[in-house]
């Protein structure tokens, strides 16, 4: 289940930066700055359980024990009927598409809004500010973007300052956060902090454009007091900037009035790079995992410690063992062993081709594809036999013949 590991990992290192957010960053006047870190850590958090450093892995010094596995006397790998072969639907076979079927349904409600958004465009518009596009909305108190579009309604109030609201949206692509946040949501459909961090990244936006609108107002108490009289507009789809937002409104206003943080504040920010270390460590040391394919820093072996000793290495013939090589029902040769390491085991299978190639398989690193690739192409499967921890008794000592007497 490396998919659901990799899922839960990922979502786990996203609710770390989403909860330093909360506890520095959130009640700082830097809202660019805090649009920056909430979208890096929508990004690292799924870039990081895909590295790993191998400098920081203990090396594996314990003793190896190789099991011979025993010869069957009948091959397990001939033709297997079909419906014995079909297993039964699994508990991780319920995950997927329990997780398959959220996807989906998360993907159809977006696409379901941007075709309804897709229809409001092609009613007549006029430009704003030489390149936007505004539309009218008839009998509507209405007022909200997404990108390059404007949506007012003909009974808005205020228009002229809603507009250069709506324009600071439109200039900085926040409809470009949004759309990419939906994204997200269709793959993490299941973690609820990624909607509270959506729901961050669009009050992030509405403090930007807040700032920049108040800025050409005589002061800031003046626009507080237009948003606060314009507050019950109606709401756009919640994939736009919707000008009247009441969940929002006591928010924006006191930010609007807050002390500007100061220079040092910026400092605070410098902590995703302590956390991205922390949680690459993390990463390395307390996952087991085959997805981490970029290793930063790989591990530097010498060829005495790339060898374990003669006598940590013992092979042990299981009963009825046969070291010859067998055939699975494609024709295909093949010797298996049995691998006890620390207590942990494993097993490799070496097939040889048609062509006298050998190519060497394992049990616990062997990805889906291989697995695929053993079953179709040579018809073999891995079995599942028990490796003792300890060595088996050796077999007793043969009796001495006995002597004749003359």
């Amino acid at each position: 289940m490396n998919w659901l590991h990799y899922l839960l990992e990922a979502n786990l290192y996203l609710c770390v930066f989403y909860a330093g957010y909360c506890l520095f960053l959130n009640k700082e006047t830097y809202y660019t700055l805090n649009r920056v870190y909430l979208l890096f850590s929508c990004v690292i958090s799924f870039v990081l359980p895909m590295l790993q450093i191998g400098a920081l892995k203990p090396a594996d010094t314990g003793a190896i024990t190789l099991v011979l596995l025993p010869k069957t006397g009948v091959n397990q790998f001939a033709a297997t009927p079909v419906h014995a072969a079909a297993n039964p639907l699994t508990f991780q076979d319920v995950l997927l598409y329990a997780y398959l079927l959220g996807a989906i349904v998360t993907a159809i409600v977006l696409l379901f809004r941007l075709i309804q958004l897709s229809k409001m465009t092609k009613t007549t518009n006029q430009l704003v500010d030489g390149k936007y596009k505004m539309i009218s909305i008839d009998n509507s108190n209405i007022a909200f973007s997404f990108f390059n579009y404007l949506f007012i309604g003909t009974k808005t109030a205020g228009t002229d300052i809603i507009i250069r609201h709506e324009l600071v949206h439109m200039r900085q692509k926040h409809s470009a956060d949004i759309v990419f946040m939906e994204l997200i949501k269709i793959f993490n459909w299941f973690n609820p902090l990624i909607y509270l961090l959506q729901m961050s990244l669009k009050t992030v936006h509405e403090y930007i454009a807040d700032e920049q609108t108040a800025a050409l107002e005589p002061d800031a108490l003046s626009y507080s007091s237009f948003l606060v009289n314009n507050a019950y507009g109606l709401n756009g789809l919640p994939i736009t900037h919707s000008f009247f937002n009441y969940n929002l409104l006591k928010k924006r206003i006191i930010m609007l009035n807050q002390k500007r943080s100061g220079n040092l504040a910026r400092l605070k920010y410098l902590m995703a790079l302590p956390i991205c270390g922390a949680l690459l460590c993390a990463s390395t040391l307390g996952f087991s995992k085959t997805y981490g394919w970029v290793d930063l820093a790989p591990k530097h072996t010498t060829t005495q410690s790339s060898h374990v000793p003669i006598a940590d290495v013992a092979i042990v013939p299981a009963k009825n063992a046969d070291t010859a090589a067998r055939t699975t029902s494609k024709g295909y040769k093949y010797q298996e062993t049995g691998y006890l390491i620390k207590g942990k085991t494993n097993y490799r299978v070496i097939i040889t081709e048609k062509n006298g190639e050998e190519k060497a398989y394992f049990k616990n690193t062997a990805t889906a594809a291989d697995i695929k690739l053993l079953r179709n192409k040579y018809g073999y499967q891995f079995p599942s036999m028990a490796i003792y921890a300890k060595l088996p008794p050796p077999p007793p000592a043969p009796m001495a013949a006995p002597q004749s007497i003359d």
